[in-house]
C-alpha cells in the first residue's frame, strides 16, 4: 500500500464529504417529489372525474374505510365530495414510510407502498390543536 501525502489525504476526505452530501441530497429529494407528485395526480383524477383512478391511488385501508363509512363504493363517495382545487404545493415532509403534502387549499397524507406512494387521507384541513379533519380517510 502506498502512503498518501497530507495533500492527497485531504483531497480524498473532501471528495468523500462531497459525495456523501450529494447522496444525502439526492436521497431526500426524490421521496418528497414522488409524494407530492402522487398527491397532485390524485387531485387531477378528482378534478377530471376519474373516480376509479382516484380510488386506485388510495391506500387499501383508506379505500375500504371510505366505502364502508359511506355505505357505497369508493367511486360514489369521491363523486359526492366537494374537495376544492388544491392550489400549489407549499410544503412536503417525508418521515419514514409516511409523507405529508400541504397545498394552498388542502393537505394530503400518504404512505409508502409497493409501487409508490398511496393516499391515506385527503381533503384535509387543520383543526386547531386537534388532528386534521379530512374528507377522505380521516375524521
Amino acid at each position: 500500500m502506498v502512503p498518501l501525502t497530507k495533500r492527497k489525504r485531504r483531497l480524498c476526505v473532501m471528495a468523500l464529504v462531497g459525495i456523501a452530501a450529494l447522496l444525502a441530497l439526492t436521497g431526500c429529494a426524490p421521496e418528497g417529489t414522488a409524494a407530492a407528485d402522487a398527491a397532485r395526480e390524485f387531485h387531477q383524477a378528482l378534478s377530471g372525474s376519474e373516480w376509479s383512478a382516484a380510488c386506485s391511488m388510495l391506500a387499501s385501508d383508506t379505500r375500504e374505510k371510505t366505502a364502508r363509512e359511506q355505505e357505497s363504493s369508493c367511486e360514489d363517495h369521491l363523486r359526492n365530495l366537494h374537495v376544492q382545487e388544491p392550489g400549489t404545493v407549499t410544503r412536503t415532509e417525508v418521515y419514514g414510510r409516511g409523507a405529508f403534502v400541504e397545498f394552498e387549499n388542502d393537505a394530503v397524507f400518504l404512505a409508502a407502498a409497493e409501487g409508490g406512494w398511496k393516499i391515506t387521507a385527503a381533503g384535509c384541513t387543520p383543526n386547531g390543536d386537534a388532528p386534521y379533519t379530512c374528507e377522505v380517510g380521516g375524521k
